[in-house]
This record gives structure tokens, C-alpha cells and sequence, in this order.
């Protein structure tokens, strides 16, 4: 225990530069949704929003609609968690365009992303159906499939952070080993891999995430709150 925590003191004191970057990345997400906001609540009904808040409400109304498909009425919880961390996701993994460390490819920060994903869903199933109900889940269909429910609770998100940290870690490694062989001309070969592997994989990765944690969610879901006009 003392180890731990002499370890997690050292990290506080000389923070990664991966951790920095992730912090960095929160902070301008955060600050970027105030202002929007705040841009969008005192806009008059009569004023024509720019093309930016158009792009920005047309999104969030486009998820929200197809997350209540999924989830009914609980959209309204679930899309701002979903958003933010797709926002998270795909900035981090995009960051080695602009030669910051990607956050991604380290695990520690996969594995909070799948931790944030186990609390969306099972929150959302403590919402839908309460807590006796909720948990009276992994009794069925019978008491003996006790362990295997539980199982089935962790795997999935369990294989989210790894599915999430091995693509990106081994995008970053091959952008790694061009950069080593092609020298001098690396100016000229990497952009076009750079444009796959990081953008390309990293939007592709950030889709399956956030679609996942939405499925996931949906599972817990009653089937009462789907009835919403």
C-alpha cells in the first residue's frame, strides 16, 4: 500500500507527458462546450445562428435522436456523457498529428474510458429499472448463471479499452518505425499514414467506443421507457 501510494505522490509530482495532454484536451473541451453554450442560450429565436452553432446543433440533435432510439427517455442522460467522450477520444487520438503523445496508446487511459463506459451502463440500469430490478438481472435466467452475468458485465468493457489501446498503440508504433527508416523523406511519406492511422483508425475507433457504451446502456434499459413520443 505505502508503495502505491509513494507511486501515485511521484506521479502528481512528475506527471507524464501523456496525462498532461489529457488534461490539456478536458480543459479545452470544457471550456469550448461553456462557450457554446452560453453563445447558443442568448441567441435570439429570430437570429441565424452561424454555420459553427448549425454544425454544432444539428450533431447534438442528430445523437440525440439516435440515441433515444436505443435508450427511450434516457437519452437525455446518456448523449452528454457519449458526446464528451467521443470528443476525448478522437482529439486524443488525432494528437500525434500535431506531435503531442497520444493519450490512447497508454492503457491507463483506455481503461478509464471503459470504466466510464461500465458506469454509463450500469447507471443507466439503475435509472431504468431500480436497483432490486437491476441486479435481480444477474439471477437470470436462472440463480446458478450468477457468475457467468458477472462475467458478461466486465468482458465487454473490459475488451473496449483493449480493442481501443491496441489499435492506436500499434498505429502510433508503426508511425514510429516510417519515421525511423524514411529518414530525411519522412517529411514527404509519413502525412499520407499519419492521415490513416491516426485520423482514419482514431475516427473509427472513437465511433466504436461511443456505439458500444450506447448498445451496452440499452441492454439495461426497460422496456417501459422506450414509449416516448
Amino acid at each position: 500500500m505505502q508503495m502505491f501510494l509513494d507511486d501515485l505522490i511521484q506521479t502528481f509530482k512528475n506527471p507524464p507527458t501523456y496525462l498532461l495532454v489529457s488534461f490539456g484536451l478536458m480543459f479545452f473541451i470544457g471550456v469550448a462546450a461553456f462557450f457554446i453554450g452560453r453563445k447558443i442560450e442568448k441567441m435570439d429565436v429570430k437570429e441565424k445562428p452561424t454555420k459553427g452553432i448549425t454544425a454544432v446543433l444539428e450533431i447534438v440533435g442528430g445523437m440525440n435522436n439516435f440515441v433515444k432510439g436505443y435508450a427511450g427517455k434516457h437519452y437525455t442522460y446518456i448523449t452528454p456523457i457519449v458526446l464528451t467522450m467521443a470528443l476525448y477520444v478522437f482529439l486524443s487520438n488525432i494528437s500525434g498529428v500535431i506531435a503531442l503523445d497520444t493519450p490512447t496508446k497508454y492503457a491507463t487511459i483506455t481503461f478509464s474510458m471503459s470504466i466510464t463506459a461500465f458506469f454509463v451502463v450500469q447507471s443507466t440500469g439503475l435509472k431504468s429499472k431500480g436497483l432490486i430490478k437491476h441486479f435481480k438481472g444477474l439471477f437470470e435466467p436462472l440463480w446458478p448463471m450468477f457468475p457467468l452475468n458477472i462475467v458478461s458485465e466486465f468482458v465487454p468493457i473490459l475488451s473496449m479499452a483493449l480493442r481501443l489501446f491496441g489499435n492506436i498503440a500499434g498505429g502510433a508504433l508503426i508511425m514510429t518505425l516510417l519515421y525511423g527508416i524514411t529518414g530525411w523523406a519522412a517529411v514527404l511519406i509519413t502525412p499520407a499514414f499519419h492521415l490513416i492511422f491516426d485520423i482514419g483508425f482514431g475516427f473509427i475507433q472513437t465511433i466504436v467506443i461511443v456505439l458500444l457504451t450506447i448498445i451496452f446502456a440499452s441492454m439495461k434499459v426497460d422496456e417501459a421507457d422506450f414509449d416516448i413520443d
